[in-house]
C-alpha cells in the first residue's frame, strides 16, 4: 500500500515545548523531521486560534488570530530582539497554560520595544494585508480595558468603537497596546508561515481545522454583530447545541450565538466565506467542524439551561458552497460529517464530492459501515478517548464481539490500528497517542465538559520518536 495518504493528529499545544507548552520552535521542527523520516504526508493540527474558555482552542476571541503563546522565544533571541532566554520548565506530559502565557508575554514585550524602533516591510505589509488584524487588536486592548468583560456590557460608546473612530483619532496609549498586539500576530504568523514552508520542503501537508461557530465573547462577534440572531441589546436569542437523543436526554447545549443566515445570504454570507477562505490559505486542507450545520443546525432559546427545546433549522446548504467555490475555487476541504445525520447531510457532501470522516471506533460494532476513497479515516479523533483507553472501557461481551471480528488476535489494540491502517481512504489520520499505545490519561478533550484536563496533554520530550508501536 502507499504510504502518502497516512498522516498524524498533533495539536501544536502538545508539542513537548520547553516553557510549559508546545510552540513553533524546535519542537515542532523536530516533528516534522519525525514525519518525513517515517514516511508520513500529513500533519493534522487543532484550531490555531487563542484559547477561549476552558482552554479550548474551538472558543476563541478571534478566528484568523494565532494563539501567542505558540510563539518561539528562542527565535526572538536569535533575531536580537531580546537579550536573554527564560530558564525552561518541564511540566511532564500536561500544559501548563497559565505558566506559559507569563512566561512568554514578559519577554513578548522586551522583542517589542526592540522591534518598534525599526518596524520592518514585512511587517508593514503584514498590517496591510491582514484587515482584521486592527480590529483584533483594539478589540483585545478595549476588553483589557472593560475587565474582561463582555462587549455587550461595554459602555455604549465602546459597542461600535472601531466604526466610529479612526486610527488617527485613537489616544496614544490606546494606539501603543494595539500595536504590541499586531506584533505579537505578526511574529506569530511569520513563525507559522516558516514552519508549514519547512512542512512542505519535507513533502509534508498541513490539514488544519475551523469549527462553524464562533464564540459571542470575540471580536468576530463584536464587528459582526447583525451577522447573528440577538435582540436591541446584543444578547442573544438563539444559541447552539444539539437536541436530545439516544445518548443524552437533555441534549448539549454550546451556547454560542447562531448565525442569521438570511442576513448573510444578503451580502453574499461575506463574513463566513471571508473567515474560512482565510484559514484555508493558512494550510493545504481545511477540516470544516460540524459540517452538517451548513444543512441543518439546531437552534435553542438563549435562556433554556439544557437542549431540550432545540429544533433544527435549515442551513444555507448549496447557497452558501456554490459562492464559496465560485470565489475560492482551488480550496481544499474534509467535511466532519459524524454523528446521526439527516440524508440532506450526506447529499450536500457528496454533491460538492467532499472526502467525510470515518472513525474505528464508532464502526467497529456496525456491520454495515464501510470506508471508500472518500472517506478521511481514524482510529479515533481528538475528542475520543485513546483507543487504548477505548478498548479498557468496553464491556467483556464487547470485548469478546472485537476478538472474534479479528478471529482472537494476541493483541486486540494492534489488530484494530492494523484494521484501520488497510482501510480504504481518501486519507488515513492516527492520533500520535494511538502511535505511542497511550491510556485515557492522554485523552485530548471529553465533549460536554469544560476545563482541566481537557486540552493539556502533551509530550514529555522527543523521546516519542523511538516509541512509536505502530506504524511504518
Amino acid at each position: 500500500m502507499e504510504n502518502n495518504k497516512f498522516g498524524v493528529l498533533l495539536a501544536i499545544s502538545s508539542l513537548p515545548g520547553n516553557y510549559g507548552i508546545g510552540d513553533f520552535g524546535k519542537c515542532a521542527y523536530d516533528f516534522i523531521d519525525f514525519l518525513y523520516q517515517k514516511g508520513y504526508k500529513y500533519w493534522q493540527i487543532l484550531p490555531l486560534n487563542p484559547i477561549g474558555p476552558g482552554n479550548s482552542p474551538y472558543m476563541t476571541i478571534c478566528s484568523e488570530a494565532i494563539e501567542t503563546r505558540y510563539i518561539d522565544l528562542n527565535n526572538l533571541h536569535k533575531n536580537g530582539l531580546i537579550k536573554s532566554l527564560p530558564f525552561s520548565i518541564h511540566d511532564g506530559d500536561r500544559v501548563n497554560y497559565q505558566i506559559s502565557k507569563e512566561i512568554k508575554e514578559k519577554y513578548l514585550y522586551e522583542s517589542f520595544l526592540n522591534f518598534i524602533k525599526k518596524p520592518s516591510k514585512a511587517y508593514r505589509i503584514f498590517k496591510n494585508d491582514n484587515k482584521w488584524v486592527f480590529p483584533f487588536a483594539l478589540y483585545s486592548v478595549l476588553k483589557q480595558k472593560m475587565n474582561n468583560k463582555k462587549w455587550n456590557e461595554w459602555p455604549l460608546e465602546y459597542l461600535n468603537y472601531y466604526s466610529s473612530h479612526n486610527i488617527e483619532q485613537l489616544p496614544v496609549e490606546i494606539f501603543e497596546e494595539c500595536e504590541y498586539e499586531i506584533y505579537k500576530q505578526f511574529i506569530a504568523a511569520s513563525q507559522w508561515n516558516d514552519l508549514i514552508n519547512y512542512a512542505h520542503n519535507k513533502g509534508i501537508k498541513i490539514i488544519a481545522d475551523c469549527p462553524f461557530y464562533v464564540g459571542f465573547d470575540s471580536v468576530d462577534c463584536w464587528m459582526n454583530k447583525n451577522e447573528f440572531l440577538m435582540d436591541e441589546k446584543y444578547n442573544p436569542t438563539k444559541v447552539s447545541g444539539c437536541p436530545p437523543d439516544a445518548f443524552s436526554d437533555d441534549g448539549q447545549l454550546w451556547g454560542t450565538p447562531v448565525y442569521d443566515f438570511e442576513k448573510m445570504k444578503s451580502n453574499n454570507y461575506r463574513f463566513l466565506i471571508n473567515r474560512i477562505s482565510f484559514l484555508a490559505s493558512k494550510c493545504d486542507i481545511l477540516r470544516l467542524d460540524h459540517f452538517r450545520a451548513f444543512d441543518t443546525y439546531c437552534v435553542i432559546p438563549a435562556l433554556d439551561e439544557n437542549a431540550r427545546r432545540g429544533e433544527w433549522w435549515q442551513g444555507p446548504r448549496t447557497d452558501f458552497f456554490d459562492i464559496l467555490y465560485k470565489q475560492h475555487p482551488k480550496i481544499n476541504i474534509i467535511a466532519e460529517d459524524l454523528g446521526e445525520l439527516f440524508n440532506s447531510v450526506h447529499e450536500l457532501r457528496d454533491y460538492y464530492k467532499l472526502p467525510g470522516m470515518f472513525i474505528s471506533q464508532f464502526t467497529l460494532f456496525d456491520e454495515n459501515a464501510k470506508s471508500n476513497e472518500l472517506k478521511v479515516v481514524y482510529p479515533g479523533t481528538h475528542d475520543n478517548n485513546t483507543l487504548k483507553g477505548w478498548l479498557s472501557s468496553l464491556s467483556f461481551d464487547n470485548i469478546n464481539y472485537l476478538n472474534n471480528k479479528f478471529g482472537n488476535p494476541s493483541d486486540l489494540f494492534t489488530a484494530i490500528m492494523q484494521y484501520t491502517w488497510d482501510l480504504p481512504s481518501y486519507l488515513t489520520i492516527f492520533p500520535i497517542q494511538d502511535l505511542l499505545g497511550l491510556d485515557e490519561k492522554s485523552r485530548m478533550n471529553l465533549p460536554g465538559t469544560m476545563g482541566s484536563p481537557n486540552w493539556e496533554w502533551k509530550l514529555k520530550d522527543n523521546s516519542y520518536i523511538n516509541k512509536i508501536i505502530f506504524g511504518f
